[in-house]
């Protein structure tokens, strides 16, 4: 994915989670609002997978990666899934600076509900992943 020069520079992940994303004051530029902001460095050689786990410090599990190109809003963000998703927004940043502070957005993906004593777990647009009675919670 990166050379070895380049796997020694760090990266910086300025995230937001459980936020909006809403139109700005003034000008209606859009920004994100609220839910708890940070910022991670990070070798510029980290995959994927190991950028998750340390987003599920954060976030926990249950989330989904958006980032946004240099020269982008926020109203079209990148979905991330892979090594090469993020191979790729790398290669958007390195060419516009040498200093990377990406801008990450992570959506909750998973919803919860109960329904007859059982705690129901689901992705928005995906079908029922997993049942929970309360009897088991006990």
């Amino acid at each position: 994915m990166t050379t070895s020069s380049s796997s020694n520079k760090k990266i910086k992940f300025h995230y937001g989670y459980g936020g909006t994303i809403t139109p700005g004051k003034n000008g209606g530029k859009l920004r994100y609002e609220g839910g708890t902001n940070g910022i991670m460095k990070m070798d510029r050689g980290i995959t994927y997978t190991e950028l998750v786990v340390k987003l599920w410090d954060v976030c926990g599990p249950s989330m989904r990666l958006r980032c946004k190109l240099p020269h982008d809003d926020l109203d079209s963000l990148v979905h991330v899934w892979s090594d090469e998703d993020l191979a790729y927004v790398l290669e958007e940043y390195d060419q516009c600076s040498e200093d990377l502070k990406i801008r990450a957005i992570l959506d909750d993906t998973l919803r919860f509900s109960w329904a007859n004593d059982e705690l129901y777990c689901f992705r928005p647009k995906d079908f029922i992943m997993q049942v929970h009675t309360t009897e088991a919670s006990r």
